[in-house]
């Protein structure tokens, strides 16, 4: 019982993360394709730094090993897990945007980034 509890009180706590820290104006694939790479780098640290934040209040364990999935990098190659994973995304995303079955305009960054997060540390239960 004490389980389901707590499986209860994680997972409401990861939703939470997920609808509070997406900035007031998310970014389309699209949109962050036009900016420059530097602005996009940016764009994606300020989302995962927001959403860190917001969860190290309740689960700073959890915050800490999404940053170290972001930013540490992989030995041997040139990028971060969660930077890579993020990026397999993304070309996944394009590659069904020219076969037709994906619009870039309305699949916003940060649902990617989430779906990365949440694939690495599931919510409990799941």
């Amino acid at each position: 019982m004490l389980n389901t509890a707590k499986t209860l009180v994680v997972a409401t706590i990861l939703s939470a993360v997920v609808l509070l820290s997406a900035p007031a104006s998310a970014k389309s694939v699209q949109d962050s394709e036009a900016m420059a790479p530097a602005d996009q780098s940016a764009y994606v640290i300020g989302f995962l730094e927001k959403m860190t934040y917001d969860l190290g209040q309740k689960n700073p364990k959890l915050a800490q090993d999404i940053k170290d999935y972001f930013v540490v990098k992989q030995p041997g190659k040139p990028f971060s897990e969660g930077l890579e994973k993020v990026s397999v995304e993304l070309v996944a995303v394009e590659n069904m945007a020219k076969q037709g079955k994906a619009d870039l305009s309305k699949i916003q960054i940060e649902s990617i980034i989430v779906y990365v997060v949440k694939q690495k540390f599931p919510p409990p239960g799941k």
